[in-house]
């Protein structure tokens, strides 16, 4: 699944930039500790959307995903994984 790699430490940082074309993405946890996401803004730990097991999920579409994407885990934890992104077939098309 992974076309990117990210990690993430108990500080938000961003994990995947900002692409005004991008209309699909799906982020995975790959290893560590729980990571919460923050999509357009900081992430928050505990609050959002959280991965919480290696292999949890989340996949998104739409507006959201062309924000950047931000994640957190707990104090003194981290966190990998990986990422994939999705083009609509009409970028680029007049």
């Amino acid at each position: 699944m992974t076309r990117g790699a990210w990690a993430a430490t108990a500080a938000s940082s961003e994990i995947i930039a900002a692409d005004e074309y991008r209309d699909k993405l799906t982020i995975q946890l790959h290893s560590g500790d729980i990571t919460a996401l923050g999509f357009g803004e900081a992430a928050v730990f505990a609050e959002g959307i959280r991965l919480v097991a290696a292999g949890d999920t989340v996949e998104i579409e739409g507006a959201l995903t062309r924000g950047a994407v931000y994640a957190i885990c707990d104090a003194a934890s981290s966190s990998a994984g990986g990422y994939q992104k999705g083009y609509s077939s009409q970028v680029g098309c007049g």
